[in-house]
């Protein structure tokens, strides 16, 4: 009987830590070690070993390395910012909608079930600056034509735009389920004490919400720093102008995309690596803190 109890679990852990060790911690550990050296695809044995050469080059000669970690840390932040409070509001609204709250919820979350190139096709044809439909309504009500993909200064923001379009179905969907599941009988009580709607809100709903809250920051972060197929998408030709992806100039290059031209276009994969292992850790950094910072008070 002992043996019995002992075998199931570790026959289904076996599989589940073998798919880990092959899938996840070798290809981190390997892309470490590859960082260290100027390697040759053709030839990996013979690559010679550059200690930190490829990560002292990224910060001090590739201009490329800064504007690219600025572009990103600015889309993390805003899109974090924005995605979390948004689709908490959004739930909320669901929550208090008596009627036909089935089809809201489908029509918010649809974006999230669509592919992200396809989306990202769809909004470079309507951010175009001659015939776009955006360009085409400001001009219906009087203001300005802009350039949206082809601007230095509006492509990122744009693109972030139709990330978050998409991404706020998910975050409104897990914060619903997180508000339908939290006991009425703490929302009634304060009701009972004489709370205010906004101090019900601050007081009970959000401490009681703190695991979801945790978990949507987390992976909306992360997702954040993962993007590359809607700027891979829509900046495919500078942003209208007719260079590589990443455009107009260098606007909306982000790590993720550094990370493909040095290792996919141009074979550099000892410097690719080394911007996958900082992005790693900073992702590894923000997480943790986010953790501690966020970490639940409450449980029910």
């Amino acid at each position: 009987m002992f043996k019995r109890k002992v075998f199931f679990p570790v026959a289904v852990i076996i599989p589940i830590m073998g798919w880990y060790i092959l899938f996840i911690f070798y290809p981190v550990i390997y892309a470490l070690y590859t960082s260290f050296f100027l390697w040759i695809p053709e030839n990996p044995a013979v690559s010679p070993f550059v200690g930190l050469k490829n990560y002292v080059e990224l910060f001090t000669i590739d201009p490329r390395f800064k504007i690219a970690l600025i572009n990103t840390i600015v889309y993390v932040s805003l899109k974090t910012i924005i995605v979390v409070p948004v689709g908490l509001i959004l739930a909320l609204l669901l929550d208090k909608t008596p009627i036909g709250r089935r089809f809201y919820i489908f029509c918010i979350f649809l974006p999230a079930l669509c592919s992200a190139t396809a989306i990202g096709i769809l909004f470079t044809y309507l951010y175009q600056p001659r015939f776009g439909f955006f360009n085409h309504m400001l001009t219906k009500i009087s203001l300005p034509s802009q350039g949206f993909l082809s601007s230095s200064k509006q492509a990122l923001y744009c693109v972030l735009a139709t990330d978050i379009w998409q991404f706020l179905g998910f975050s409104t969907l897990i914060f619903y389920i997180g508000l339908i599941n939290v006991p009425r009988t703490f929302t009634e009580a304060a009701l009972i004490d004489g709370a205010g709607k906004f101090r019900i809100f601050w007081s009970v709903t959000v401490p009681l919400l703190g695991h979801t809250l945790l978990f949507i920051s987390i992976y909306t972060m992360i997702n954040a720093f993962q993007v590359f197929d809607f700027i891979f998408v829509m900046t495919s030709t500078g942003g209208g102008t007719g260079g590589s992806a990443g455009g107009p100039g260098y606007s909306s290059y982000i790590l993720a995309l550094l990370v493909y031209n040095e290792g996919m276009l141009r074979l550099r994969i000892g410097k690719a690596t080394a911007v996958a292992t900082i992005l790693f850790i900073i992702v590894m950094v923000l997480t943790l803190l986010q953790f501690k910072v966020l970490k639940p008070k409450w449980e029910y």
